[in-house]
């Protein structure tokens, strides 16, 4: 039994595509099947999403900026808004127009969430936060992802398996978060809450794990939990 990597589809037999992953095969006069039909709604529906997207948050911006320019004879509090729906800007496009290029993405929405906070905490009095924290948390976020979509791209089947490695990564996360905020606020490092946080998460995780592989030797879980 031949098994699409990308959506999990049967491919029955004698098929080496997936019609529903890769429904155009470049032949001329070729009826349009309904993947193709999807496929092109799809792509539809999310450019008019974005474009109003982008509309509403350029509209957004003018009018803050309008508005702190009238009534606060120039920018001052409209510099923040403007910065936060700017920030939105940069990670929708970049998510939307980088479709496909993952790790570009990651890279993209990582430069942009350090650009954010920076701009963040010289506007806020450049207290040195985001040097500090903000840019560490969000190098471990965008690295810690990578490894995700990393792993899930070794794996053949992927199911549980990848909710797993998610765990895995958000257990590492929060104990990071923890120490990079013990050692802005104390000059010192001590497990706590994450310790609890990511001993959880790793818990869930290998839950997971289990319940994936015996899938995946088509056990069945009625069998194993007496239902």
């Amino acid at each position: 039994m031949s098994i699409c990597k990308n959506c999990g589809v049967d491919l029955g037999e004698g098929n080496d595509k997936c019609p529903l992953c890769e429904p155009s095969d470049g032949i001329r006069n070729r009826v349009a099947s309904p993947a193709d039909i999807f496929r092109v709604s799809r792509i539809e529906n999310s450019r008019n999403i974005y474009e109003i997207f982008m509309l509403i948050l350029v509209s957004g911006v003018t009018i803050t900026i309008a508005i702190d320019a009238v009534f606060g004879k120039g920018m001052s509090w409209s510099l923040i808004t403007t910065t936060c729906i700017g920030y939105l800007i940069a990670m929708v496009s970049g998510i939307y127009l980088l479709r496909g290029k993952q790790y570009l993405v990651i890279s993209v929405t990582a430069t942009a969430t350090i650009l954010f906070l920076w701009l963040l905490d010289n506007f806020t009095g450049h207290h040195g936060w985001s040097r500090t924290v903000g840019l560490p948390m969000a190098l471990s976020a965008a690295l810690l992802t990578a490894a995700v979509i990393f792993l899930n791209s070794l794996s053949r089947y992927r199911g549980l398996n990848l909710l797993a490695t998610i765990m895995v990564a958000l257990a590492l996360f929060t104990v990071i978060v923890e120490y990079l905020i013990d050692r802005l606020l104390m000059s010192a490092f001590k497990l706590q809450w994450s310790v609890v946080t990511a001993a959880s998460l790793l818990i869930i995780a290998m839950i997971f794990i289990f319940i994936h592989y015996r899938l995946k030797r088509g056990r069945s879980l009625g069998r194993l939990f007496h239902i």
